[in-house]
């Protein structure tokens, strides 16, 4: 599910209130790597099987799906992340690459089991700030979570045009108030999951022009858990259970999305207009990508230097991943 680079304007207008700000709270995103939740509270040894995602974030939408089954008795969800896996606060957990890749210096126990969504990020610019190409992108602001996979994806892009990230200016705004940004004239682009990228497509209409290529980065949204848990024969099994829960959710999903939308809409805060429209940006692969490890080299480098140490290797990021627990779900 990759894109060439495309260049297309938007004709739509987005309502008033939209514009505005007044869309349904979307808390930060550490499903893709934005603000750090609160530490984690360890769970107990009889605790019921847990998975952390961000459950403001579209990408988790199976397990949302797989928690109102007959199976979702097995297990239960905590608003979290990757990060939650440390001290045992989690056993599974829902996240982009990029915060793996942070997360790894303080717990070098997390293992990327499988990638269960792409997010097909895309950055959204002003044609009237004389953007007409991604090179028009030096000296401009740009509204961006930092420290994200929407961050790294900025950074990948512009480096296609030759273009560095301090070829451009950063600009901070709440979750659901970086559309309102662009459109207020407070930043000239922005790079940020859906749907708030499909608001701002719709917000500027025809003022709108779209850079994609998921070829360069797509967020990996994967399902992570720790050797801890992997070493425990009763978590183990409740993984394994887990997994063959949001296999079967995600079929039934790319079946008939639509039907999933009130569902999703009342888990994320997101309206559900706004989930259909930017639905078409989402894709569940289910599996390891074969350009994985290539991405994880590229993102790896970008994390090592916010953290001001070296890269790890190919081969060493290669053994944080452990297809066993998805290989054993499918039999």
């Amino acid at each position: 599910m990759t894109s060439p680079i495309t260049v297309r304007a938007a004709g739509m207008a987005l309502v008033l209130a939209l514009v505005s700000g007044a869309v349904r709270g979307q808390t930060p995103q550490s499903g893709a790597g934005a603000a750090s939740p609160a530490a984690p509270v360890s769970l107990t040894a009889n605790a019921p099987f847990t998975v952390a995602v961000a459950t403001a974030v579209m990408e988790a939408s199976p397990i949302f799906i797989a928690k109102e089954a007959a199976s979702g008795s097995r297990f239960t969800y905590i608003n979290g992340g990757v990060r939650t896996l440390q001290n045992n606060g989690a056993h599974a957990a829902g996240n982009a690459t990029t915060q793996m890749l942070v997360v790894l210096r303080d717990n070098p126990k997390v293992r990327l089991l499988f990638t269960l969504a792409d997010g097909l990020y895309r950055i959204v610019a002003k044609r009237s700030a004389g953007i007409t190409r991604l090179a028009d992108l030096r000296g401009k602001r740009i509204v961006v979570p930092r420290n994200t996979s929407a961050h790294y994806f900025l950074v990948a892009m512009l480096r296609t045009a030759g273009l560095e990230e301090a070829d451009v200016t950063l600009v901070n705004a709440p979750a659901t108030a970086m559309a309102a940004a662009v459109v207020k004239g407070d930043a000239d682009a922005i790079s940020m999951w859906e749907p708030e990228s499909q608001n701002a497509v719709e917000a500027l209409g025809a003022d709108a022009i779209t850079f994609q290529d998921n070829t360069v980065y797509r967020e990996l949204y994967s399902i992570y858990s720790s050797t801890d848990v992997l070493n425990d024969r009763r978590r183990r099994t409740e993984l394994v259970d887990f997994v063959r829960a949001i296999l079967a959710s995600t079929r039934d999903l790319q079946r008939t999305p639509s039907m999933y939308f009130p569902l999703i809409s009342r888990v994320t805060q997101h309206p559900e207009p706004q989930i259909a429209r930017s639905w078409e940006h989402h894709a569940f692969p289910l599996g390891i990508a074969p350009d994985l490890l290539n991405l994880l080299v590229e993102e790896e480098k970008w994390v090592a230097k916010t953290q001001s140490r070296t890269p790890r290797s190919r081969q060493e990021l290669a053994s944080y991943i452990d297809t066993s627990v998805l290989e054993e779900a499918r039999r």
